[in-house]
């Protein structure tokens, strides 16, 4: 065994011991603790319920305008902090924003760029977008098949209005808006192990797996778009 594969392994089962002892000496791993912090922030953000409310939705707002992968962290902590409606409002029309921020930049700063670079890729856009329509944009609202910044990029560069777009990619949305917020209120209520076992925590979470996958079933089935 070579002198390099020795240092990795040793690298690699020092630092996976090293994480182990930490975890367990500072109780990272404890929900108790996770609780306890929990607990604390929910009680600020309960004293000042309507400042936290408008925060979150700047902070919600950059992070969808510039497509930072925190997305769904941030849905899950939303919905385990705030009221349901609330939670599902601000991520929705702040989510909508911020997609149409990066659907302009790319329709009035990328879109030569784009055309040139993109051939294929928009090819099969336009296509989709001239069989399907706007249930096109819906289609892959619904069903995450691509990353939402690519959506926001190509479809600046194709015909489709900034109204449409935004009105689409809100309804679109909304489903998993709702399925997000409803498992970050159920993950909110997980006090120890037991609670894991919930039945309503395990369905919230099952959800977020199959969700994609039936609302495509459900979209071919009802020819809202064709392959």
């Amino acid at each position: 065994m070579s002198k390099l594969k020795i240092f990795i392994i040793t690298f690699l089962v020092l630092t996976t011991l090293l994480s182990v002892f930490f975890t367990i000496y500072f109780n990272l791993s404890s929900l108790e603790f996770f609780n306890k912090i929990f607990s604390l922030v929910k009680h600020k953000v309960n004293l000042n319920y309507y400042n936290y409310l408008m925060l979150f939705f700047v902070i919600y707002l950059c992070v969808a305008s510039l497509s930072l992968p925190f997305a769904t962290i941030l849905s899950l902590l939303i919905g385990a902090l705030f009221n349901f409606f609330d939670a599902v409002f601000i991520i929705t029309i702040s989510a909508s924003l911020g997609a149409t921020f990066s659907f302009l930049l790319a329709r009035y700063t990328l879109k030569e760029y784009l055309e040139n670079r993109y051939v294929f890729q928009l090819r099969k856009l336009n296509e989709g977008l001239r069989k399907n329509g706007i249930f096109y944009l819906f289609f892959l609202r619904v069903v995450p098949i691509f990353p939402f910044f690519m959506i926001n990029v190509f479809f600046g560069v194709t015909k489709i209005s900034m109204l449409k777009f935004f009105l689409a990619s809100s309804v679109g949305m909304l489903p998993g808006i709702f399925i997000y917020v409803n498992a970050g209120s159920q993950i909110s209520n997980i006090n120890s192990f037991k609670d894991i076992y919930d039945l309503k925590i395990v369905f919230s979470i099952l959800i977020l797996g199959i969700f994609p996958l039936v609302a495509k079933k459900i979209l071919l089935y009802t020819n809202l778009i064709k392959h």
